[in-house]
């Protein structure tokens, strides 16, 4: 696998190059700007991201690569900030994984280990059903010729919906899809689909989105 290490603390990389290098071919960057640099020019299996970092922090280099990646690595973000409110907004930027420092290096590679085992997400082109068009590069949902914008984490929701239309959803599904094996609070897939049919409203679209309690969610036809 190759992995790309965005850390500026040098006594961190060495550390992590000392005990993956044999494993993994590596590359490393030392600032923000370096990091969304290599992430767009090459393609990795696993991105291990710092937070605090030079120029750009860890959550705008995170959201910039996933809005402008073609082929999309799974995310580890480093970050010795451990409250609820720091892990979502790394997540919500787009981290698949969250590592706390002072971290163990059996551990990194462990969770190395399992998402480099995660299929890439391409990018795609705009998808559509029943009179609804999303172009997830853009975040922007539209229909009848108006158009929104979505938070990130509710295009990427819509876009699961499209792509399984009209077949439900199951909640478990998207959870996953969104923040991995370490979810937020109960209600936080609760409050992005609340989100997300307020957009769909404005466009006249919110009985697009059907609920299935206790199972999941669907795109059906309005009839």
């Amino acid at each position: 696998m190759r992995i790309l290490i965005v850390e500026d603390n040098l006594d961190i990389q060495a550390n992590i190059a000392e005990y993956l290098e044999d494993s993994y071919s590596l590359d490393f960057a030392y600032s923000g700007d370096q990091g969304l640099s290599l992430a767009l020019r090459n393609e990795y299996d696993v991105i291990v991201l710092d937070l605090m970092l030079p120029g750009r922090d860890g959550l705008d280099v995170c959201a910039s690569y996933r809005r402008a990646a073609g082929l999309q690595a799974p995310i580890i973000m480093l970050t010795a900030r451990d409250t609820i409110d720091d892990k979502e907004a790394g997540f919500d930027s787009g981290a698949d994984d969250y590592l706390v420092k002072p971290f163990s290096l059996r551990e990194l590679k462990m969770r190395i280990e399992a998402l480099g085992r995660r299929p890439k997400v391409r990018r795609c082109a705009p998808q559509a059903f029943a009179g609804l068009s999303l172009d997830i590069e853009a975040f922007t949902v539209s229909a009848g010729g108006q158009a929104v914008v979505l938070h990130e984490k509710e295009a990427h929701i819509l876009g699961l919906l499209l792509e399984a239309a009209p077949a439900l959803v199951t909640s478990s599904t998207i959870s996953y899809a969104l923040w991995g094996d370490e979810p937020p609070e109960s209600g936080a897939l609760r409050t992005h689909i609340y989100n997300l049919r307020k957009a769909l409203a404005t466009l006249g679209m919110e009985a697009i989105l059907q609920t299935r309690r206790g199972k999941g969610y669907a795109l059906e036809p309005i009839s």
